[in-house]
This record gives C-alpha cells, sequence and structure tokens, in this order.
C-alpha cells in the first residue's frame, strides 16, 4: 500500500488563514509563535497604510496595523493578498476587480520585500470571474469564505475552500475528530478574524486548540501556500506498482508498505515490497 504523505513524512496539515491584518493578531501571533503553528494572514495594503479602523457592534474599535508593524509582526508566516481596500466584489467590473488585485498584490510585495502568491477574497462574495482574474494576476491559490467542513484538501486551488470557521459551533469537536484521523493528506485549516476571539471569548477554546495540535507528533504547521504548492507537486506524481516518479521541484514523501520514503525532486524510486 501506498499512501501521500506531507513533507517530513506527516499525515496531517494544519493552517489558521486569518483576515484584515488588526491589533487582535498581535495576541494571536503571539500564540501561534507558543506552539510553533504558521499562520496566514489576508492584508489589505491600502487600509493598512490609512490605519483604517471601524467601530464593531459591541463597541470594540478594530483597527488595522501600519505596514510596519505588520513586517515585524508577521515574521515566520505567510501573507497573502485580501484586496487593495476590502470591498463588496459582487458590482465590480473586471478592471476594477484587477485593480483591486494587482494593486494590493504591488503593495504588499513591496511593504514585505518578497512574491505574494496567496489570495483571500474580501466578505463572501466569490465568482468565476475573480477566481480568473486571481489567476491572471499571478496568484496561485484564491481562498473563498465557504467552508468546506471537511479535512480533504480542496480540489480546485483558485475555489479554495477552508476547512471551518472559527465561530462554527462544531469547530472542537471538529478538530478532535481531525487528529484522530487517519485519512491521507488530511488538512485542518481554520479561518477567521482575531477580533472575532476577543468579542466572542474564545480565546481559551482557540489556545486549547492550538495546544492540542502541537502535541500531535504527526501533524506539520504549514502556511496556505506552502500546502498549495506542495499539494500540486504530490497530485502530479506518477505511481506504478513498482515506481514512484516524482517530476516535481519538490521532495515528496509517501509511506510504502509501512515504511516511510522520500523522492527528491525529478527522481524515480524504485519500490520493493516485503512480500515480493
Amino acid at each position: 500500500m501506498i499512501k501521500k504523505l506531507y513533507p517530513n513524512g506527516k499525515e496531517k496539515a494544519f493552517n489558521l488563514t486569518y483576515d484584515d491584518g488588526i491589533y487582535d493578531d498581535y495576541k494571536f501571533v503571539e500564540l501561534l509563535n507558543k506552539y510553533n503553528l504558521k499562520g496566514t494572514f489576508n492584508l489589505n495594503s491600502k487600509l493598512m497604510k490609512e490605519n483604517f479602523s471601524w467601530t464593531h457592534e459591541t463597541g470594540k474599535i478594530i483597527k488595522r496595523i501600519t505596514p510596519q508593524e505588520a513586517v515585524c509582526l508577521y515574521k515566520g508566516h505567510e501573507v497573502a493578498s485580501h484586496t487593495l481596500t476590502h470591498p463588496y466584489m459582487n458590482n465590480l467590473t473586471k478592471k476594477e476587480i484587477l485593480k483591486e488585485l494587482i494593486d494590493d498584490k504591488k503593495n504588499l510585495e513591496e511593504i514585505f520585500k518578497k512574491e505574494i502568491l496567496g489570495f483571500a477574497v474580501p466578505f463572501d462574495f466569490y465568482s468565476k470571474e475573480i477566481s480568473e482574474c486571481v489567476k491572471e494576476t499571478g496568484f496561485e491559490y484564491g481562498r473563498i469564505s465557504e467552508e468546506s467542513n471537511s479535512w480533504i484538501p480542496s480540489e480546485d486551488y483558485y475555489f479554495w475552500k477552508a476547512s471551518i470557521i472559527h465561530f462554527n459551533l462544531n469547530l472542537e469537536n471538529f478538530v478532535n475528530e481531525f487528529i484522530k484521523t487517519n485519512d491521507e493528506l488530511a488538512l485542518c485549516q481554520i479561518v477567521g478574524h482575531s477580533y472575532d476571539l476577543e468579542v466572542e471569548n474564545k480565546w481559551n477554546l482557540i489556545e486549547n486548540i492550538f495546544k492540542k495540535i502541537s502535541e500531535s507528533k504527526n501533524i506539520l504547521p504549514m502556511t496556505n501556500i506552502e500546502i498549495i504548492k506542495y499539494l500540486k507537486a504530490i497530485r502530479s506524481v506518477k505511481i506504478s506498482e513498482n515506481k514512484i516518479i516524482n517530476n516535481s521541484d519538490l521532495e515528496l514523501w509517501f509511506e510504502v508498505d509501512g515504511k516511510k520514503i522520500s523522492v527528491q525532486p525529478k527522481k524515480e524510486f524504485f519500490i520493493k515490497w516485503d512480500n515480493v
């Protein structure tokens, strides 16, 4: 039996994808770092530059961090685009959509001095036209707002669904079941905003989840782009009865007849079955 694995022979992957880049992220990132987890932070560069703020219905002021603060805060994590100004996208023309994507990508790359390859849609409207614009802009994935309620990773990278939204009442049970599953390439990806953890008093819940994940020796913390790149590579592998062919640029991992092995980029692995 051949089972596909994540890097370093891990059976499962875990990611947090959080939107807007706000001051509550300081506490959130502190927890991620405490438990050696990886986050993907989806940012609106124009609102960051303006230090934009708004008032939550509870009266809490939600304020964007500045670009300078973001560079320090998100070190070691992924930064992705969330559009330039966080608009409702249902009434935008293709030209307006492209401007939101292109300008935000350019700004973020100037701020963080690295290529930005991920996109997460603001609000909950997404369409084929937006996905085509995401691809045209040079992003490798487009995360939508719909949750999959599954730990099977999406097949469509430009209609990418996170596993579960953090205010889903089934969150804790979902994570517990994820930890127990033996499904191939299982992924738990939680999506949300850090201010929700504050206004809904869920910091203890999320930290308990982080602790459980960190204590599992078979779960690999990854960023969203790391997951996408690895899945693209391992899904392209060619497997026959006695050979694994890795045509990708990444080292790929497998469990073959109960033994964990890796196949180097552009290499073949010949299988020697114990019962043959």
